[in-house]
């Protein structure tokens, strides 16, 4: 029945991600208990990050398909008529002697694309992974697999109360490291070997953060889809527990495969034949450092935490 009165819309916001290997887009309201409301969620591999660890640049053809990517989420934005928008971007350009230029072409494009620093991307993936959350834990442990950089974020009462960015993404490792698919055991262990030594000038005190929940985000969701063979119950992958066990299994399974096994893999997301290896790898040597068993998987991040932000406003 109607009141006569108009109930106004709730703003629609909308933030672009951008990754060194994969660009997103996701759409949102807040409903009346301030959770977020979906408005639609878009990705797109464009390995914008691809050589830019030896060349100091983003490639010519990694532009173009950074630069088409952004002209689709451009039209999907005007077409939504959302009320407020912004666009990060994260290791890639922080990174890139070029970035600048990249940065023009986004905002020729209607995109206005900053570049955040890897202390903010720790605080809005924070953000974003607690809200994904039903209970939020007093205290975590997140880390966020990205293309270029593994964030590892320590929660204290829902705030980062420390944080460490390592140059563990999964596109400078593989490139680093993991050249051959299949992939031989020395290529394997060599990358492990980095991961360890970064970890370990981590300025966290093991005993502290081995009874803390463990939380991965970012590219642990991409693992944990095909680990779960694209199914983790009634809830989807959010949530889903994933142990040191399983991800040790996998590491060894995955180096095995080549192309075409991996690709076939049920869950599996085309496009990451390459690198989901490094992502098994650092998973589980952030296993082994934190002292953990298990870890939930959290599809929140750092676009869910920028969006809560825009409608908190």
């Amino acid at each position: 029945m109607n009141s006569g009165k108009n109930t106004p819309a709730r703003p629609l916001a909308a933030v672009v991600d951008l990754g060194t290997n994969a660009a997103r887009l996701a759409a949102a309201s807040l409903d009346a208990s301030g959770a977020l409301v979906s408005g639609g969620r878009w990705r797109e591999l464009i390995r914008l990050g691809e050589g830019v660890e030896e060349t100091g640049r983003i490639s010519e053809g990694a532009m173009a398909r950074g630069f088409k990517t952004l002209k689709r989420f451009s039209r999907l934005i005007e077409g939504m008529r959302a009320d407020r928008v912004d666009a990060l971007a994260t290791s890639a350009l922080r990174e890139a002697s070029n970035g600048g230029e990249f940065l023009a072409g986004a905002r020729e494009l209607g995109i206005p694309l900053r570049v955040i620093s890897a202390e903010e991307e720790a605080r809005l993936a924070l953000i974003g992974v607690l809200a994904s959350m039903e209970e939020r834990p007093p205290g975590a442990l997140v880390f966020d697999v990205g293309g270029g950089s593994l964030e590892l974020i320590r929660s204290d009462g829902g705030r980062v109360s420390e944080m460490a960015s390592l140059r563990a993404g999964v596109v400078y490792l593989t490139e680093r490291y993991l050249r051959d698919i299949p992939t031989p055991a020395s290529q394997v262990a060599s990358c492990a070997d980095d991961i360890r030594a970064m970890l370990g000038t981590v300025p966290l005190v093991a005993e502290e953060v081995a009874d803390l929940p463990l939380i991965g985000c970012g590219g642990a969701v991409a693992l944990a889809w095909f680990i779960r063979e694209g199914y983790a119950g009634d809830l989807g992958i959010n949530g889903a527990i994933l142990g040191l066990g399983e991800i040790e299994d996998w590491s060894g399974k995955f180096a095995a495969l080549d192309m075409a096994g991996r690709r076939s893999l049920p869950g599996f997301e085309t496009g990451r034949e390459d690198v989901a290896l490094a992502g098994l790898i650092v998973l589980r040597e952030v296993f082994r450092w934190a002292g953990q068993f298990s870890l939930r998987v959290s599809t929140g991040g750092v676009r869910e935490g920028r969006l809560i932000e825009l409608l908190s406003e």
